[in-house]
Parts: C-alpha cells; structure tokens; sequence
C-alpha cells in the first residue's frame, strides 16, 4: 500500500468545485466545440456506419442536407450537401470526418436532442403558411429506419440546437 506524505496527499486531491464555476466550466466546453469536421472525408476510410442521421431543411429555392454517420468505434463523419436555385450543381463544404475528442463530443449533442422523443409530424398551429420551410429528419442503424420526424413551419423546441450541429439551417 502507497503511503502519502502530507503535502503529497493535499495535491492529489481535487477541492470541489461550486455550482457556479461548474456552469462556467460547461458553458466554456460547450462554446468550444467546433462542429466543423476536422480531418478530410477522402482521409479515412470506414466500414459501414452504425447510426445514419440525415437532416434535410429546404424552402422556396433552397434544399440542405446534413448526414452524421456514427460509426462503432466511435468515428463521426458529417456530409454536407448545398442547392440552391433549383439547379442540380452540388457543392459539399464542411463535409468530413471529427477528431476523436470531437467525436465524442458530437455524439453527446446528438444524443441531448432526444429526437426519439420527438412526435412523427410537427405540424403548425392557429394559421397556415403557404410558403416557408419544410425539414425532415430520418435516423437509421444499420440501414433500417429507427424514427423519423418533419414539419413544415413548425420545430421541435430545440430546434438551434439541431440546426447549429447539423451546420445547415
């Protein structure tokens, strides 16, 4: 058994930290996590993914879509997809694979949307808009289709949560 002397003792051990400087300390990671990808999509290759997450969010002109593939050893690859002005020409920014830190983070966020909570149909309530924005939402594992979610001009409440990590909005 290790004997501590003393002053060996008082460093080893953490003093707890305040609610306060808990919530700074939250605050601070959330505000550092970059949800751009870091490392090429072409840099890393991968068997099939575990969790497919598509995200798509469009309206008069405007198509986006943003896929997350969680992968079993924990690899996060994020697929950005812009149209814009009905034509076809596609352009994929942002589009690649995360650190493993990132990684990890990512996967927490898309955990806290509790979208498999979410109801199948956000529908708009007290008056109808004929145009705006339609979303869809589709979560797959291993290819089968576990739930998925739309609306049109109606959001799940926290909805900037779900447009700041798919990064399309």
């Amino acid at each position: 058994m290790h004997q501590h002397t003393q002053p060996q003792w008082f460093q080893s051990v953490r003093p707890r930290r305040s609610a306060e400087k808990q919530l700074v300390i939250r605050a601070s990671n959330k505000a550092k996590l970059k949800f751009e990808p870091t490392i090429p999509l072409d840099a890393i290759h991968r068997k099939k993914p575990t969790v497919t997450v598509t995200f798509t969010v469009g309206g008069f002109g405007i198509h986006n879509e943003s896929t997350f593939s969680f992968f079993e050893d924990g690899a996060v690859k994020r697929e950005v997809i812009w149209r814009e002005a009905f034509d076809l020409s596609t352009a994929i920014p942002k589009s690649g694979w995360y650190d493993a830190t990132d990684s990890f983070r990512v996967h927490e966020r898309f955990v806290s949307l509790a979208s498999h909570r979410w109801p199948e149909v956000f529908e708009e309530k007290a008056y109808f808009t004929m145009d705006g924005t339609q979303w869809n939402f589709t979560v797959k594992r291993h290819g089968k289709l576990l739930h998925q979610h739309g609306g049109s001009n109606a959001y799940p409440s926290n909805w900037k949560d779900v447009i700041e990590l798919f990064g399309i909005s």
